[in-house]
């Protein structure tokens, strides 16, 4: 049996590719486990960035006019605050309301659901077999009922604040000294030219990705007025409610339409007396947003939009599965920021390399 092993022999590039998938795997599951048990630290800090290279360019403005980077960096956050700040105030007051109309939701859908009598039948023969096989007792009802979302809330509260003030702390310093910051990570580089293609580089990425998530910023409250528009066309009440969160949701590429479409069934149940009725919501939002996703957005954004689909679906599904909500926001943006860098260091690599075979020898 032995010499049988002896005679086997493997290829070396098979050795080289194992040994390559092998690093691969070691180094997917480290940056795994250190995204996700660093998410409190990690998650404010890269978005961050990712907002700062978004206000970049209005930083630069400001102090084209004499503005030091220390009070630039200052006036740049205190803007953003005011606006996530305006856009909450806006949301509260009338999400509050709606919250408490969900039992009224939820009559409505368990008599959409008992209008399928042969599936109830079903599910609840299931769960007849399911509870004969888990005992289910009072004392289990108990501790469910004790993770309350009062209680949820308050646990993760402090948890939440500084994520927020860690947020705004990076958000500032890195505005402000995004110049040193560039400066001290280009001079790492030995040569001029590995200097120069990554003072492009630097730039390049600055500029395509605040030009990114400004035209989307601009879209999304497009998207959201003229949602908000056609919802009150058709009687739904708080319209303007719901256009801001289809713009807040137009951030999360695919899943976020789903999710809309999710909460605009929902709430034409609540507002209509049918099922076709309830409908009306979701149809006029999904033309819309068809419209806005298949016509207006790549027009404006061009190079944006020739990110592979499947990229894009894989980026969004690992960052939400590694820091949630926040991570679906920050997927796209992410991952033109790979893109972008490597596409101009192969660019700038290739114009080097031909420049180094056309001098003569």
């Amino acid at each position: 049996m032995s010499s049988r092993f002896d005679k086997l022999q493997v290829a070396p590039w098979m050795i080289s590719l194992l040994q390559l998938a092998a690093y691969s795997l070691v180094i997917i599951l480290a940056l795994s486990t250190m995204l996700i048990w660093g998410q409190v630290i990690l998650a404010p800090f890269v978005s961050s960035i990712v907002i700062g290279l978004m206000f970049g360019p209005l930083a630069d403005r400001i102090e084209r006019f004499g503005v030091p980077p220390v009070i630039s960096g200052g006036a740049v956050v205190l803007i953003f605050f005011l606006i996530i700040m305006t856009m909450l105030t806006a949301f509260i007051l009338p999400l509050s309301g709606w919250i408490s109309r969900l039992p009224e939701l939820w009559y409505k859908l368990q008599g959409i659901l008992a209008d399928w009598q042969g599936m109830m039948s079903a599910i609840e023969g299931a769960r007849e077999q399911l509870d004969k096989f888990t005992s289910q007792s009072a004392d289990m009802v108990v501790q469910v009922e004790e993770g309350s979302p009062i209680k949820t809330v308050a646990v993760s509260a402090p948890t939440a604040l500084a994520q927020i003030l860690i947020f705004l702390v990076s958000l500032y310093f890195f505005i402000a000294t995004r110049e040193q910051i560039k400066s001290f990570i280009i001079g790492l580089f030995a040569t001029t030219s590995s200097r120069t293609t990554f003072a492009v580089i630097f730039d390049e990425v600055e500029k395509f990705i605040s030009r990114y998530l400004l035209s989307i910023t601009f879209i999304n409250i497009g998207l959201g007025l003229t949602i908000s528009f056609a919802l009150w066309a058709v009687g739904i009440p708080a319209p303007f409610l719901w256009g801001m969160l289809a713009g807040l949701m137009n951030y999360i590429t695919y899943i976020g339409p789903v999710i809309m479409m999710a909460t605009l069934f929902g709430v034409g149940l609540v507002t209509f007396d049918t099922v076709n009725a309830a409908l009306i919501p979701v149809i006029i939002y999904t033309i819309i947003n068809g419209i806005e996703a298949q016509i207006i957005t790549p027009s404006i954004l061009g190079r944006a939009m020739t990110l592979n689909p499947f990229l894009v679906f894989f980026a969004i599904t690992f960052w939400i599965w590694a820091w949630g909500p926040l991570g679906g926001f920050i997927a796209v943006p992410m991952l033109l920021i790979m893109t972008t860098v490597i596409q101009n260091l192969a660019a700038h690599t290739g114009v080097t390399e031909n420049k180094k075979q056309q001098k003569p020898g």
